[in-house]
């Protein structure tokens, strides 16, 4: 077995396929594009790597697409005939076990697994952080703060994921209500983690929540290297930085960030979909003619009705839909 480079064990057996394993979390933990790449590459050298199909697996999961349920199945058929067929750390069967239980319909089953692991295992910044996106995805902040809390005197300064617990901890405390101490957090976050773009988003949080829009717009002007290497995360943190105008009232500036950032891409990952629906919502309700803008949402949203994998995706999806006044769309919706 080869350690990772947060000293944690695992059956990998090829040298090379551990660098790219240590770039795939990484990248998760930095919400980089890069990150199914590094994965990919990772099972494709050592297919029967059952920490690494688990994972897969609730990658797959945390997408809230129908479609993705059948790559999360398979995932779990080989990281189980590989856990039956090669010695497997308990470590790792945290991993399989809790992407069974969220393929059993439980979510909530699938974060006390992880919890578990990390009772035995405080230190383990895989399992932190898939923690916190389940819950997150869960709208469980309080457990989200918990969480970090009961694992945080584990990790010493130098610990490789100690600047990515820290952007967790900024926001679990910025969701809680404790805003000073959530920008304390989030800014050692990125002196510790400069790629951190969780820990960055959390500050913003807290410029949001605490009415400073003008400080939030400072914050984020000139630090867009922190998000350019994002995953689809990076329209979100665009998405912040539209708000903070239209809290300003400065509205050509929010419509311009809408069509050249949070929907350039017309993408109908719900995330993406919600970030467009929120937007125009707030625009209306400000008064403002948002044009044409409902019509791309409401046709991916359309495409999406029969999904019923996150209630924070569907609501969305109904907003998208009532937005563009898709009436028939909307009911079959609500029928599923």
């Amino acid at each position: 077995m080869k350690q990772d480079l947060f000293g944690q064990s695992t059956s990998l057996m090829q040298n090379a396929t551990l660098d790219s394993w240590n770039k795939a979390q990484l990248g998760f933990l930095a919400h980089a594009a890069i990150t199914p790449e590094h994965l990919g590459a990772v099972l494709a050298a050592e297919p029967d790597f059952a920490l690494g199909q688990a994972v897969k697996g609730l990658f797959c999961l945390l997408l809230g697409r129908r479609e993705m349920m059948q790559p999360a199945r398979d995932a779990l058929r080989v990281a189980q005939e590989s856990a039956k067929n090669s010695p497997v750390s308990a470590r790792e069967m945290t991993f399989v076990s809790a992407l069974e239980n969220w393929m059993s319909g439980d979510p909530g089953k699938s974060v006390q697994t992880l919890e578990g692991g990390l009772r035995a295992n405080p230190d383990d910044t895989l399992a932190m952080k898939l923690s916190q996106a389940i819950r997150f995805v869960l709208g469980d902040s309080a457990g989200m703060r918990r969480s970090v809390e009961r694992v945080l005197p584990s990790y010493d300064a130098d610990h490789p994921g100690y600047g990515y617990l820290l952007g967790c901890h900024a926001f679990s405390l910025e969701e809680t209500g404790d805003y000073d101490t959530a920008l304390a957090s989030g800014l050692k976050a990125l002196t510790l983690a400069p790629d951190d773009a969780w820990g960055l988003h959390a500050v913003a949080h807290v410029h949001d929540m605490t009415g400073n829009a003008a400080s939030g717009l400072e914050w984020l002007d000139g630090r867009e290297a922190a998000w350019a290497h994002c995953n689809n995360f990076r329209y979100h943190v665009w998405w912040h930085k539209a708000l903070m105008h239209l809290d300003m009232g400065q509205i050509d500036a929010v419509l311009d960030l809408y069509d050249t950032h949070v929907r350039a891409d017309h993408t109908d990952d719900y995330r993406d979909i919600s970030n467009g629906t929120a937007l125009l919502m707030r625009l209306e309700l400000n008064g403002v003619n948002v044009g044409p803008r409902w019509q791309e949402l409401a046709d991916l949203s359309a495409a999406r009705t029969e999904d019923g994998c996150l209630i924070f995706a569907d609501l969305h999806y109904m907003l998208a839909l009532t937005g563009d006044g898709r009436t028939t769309d909307a009911a079959r919706l609500v029928a599923r």
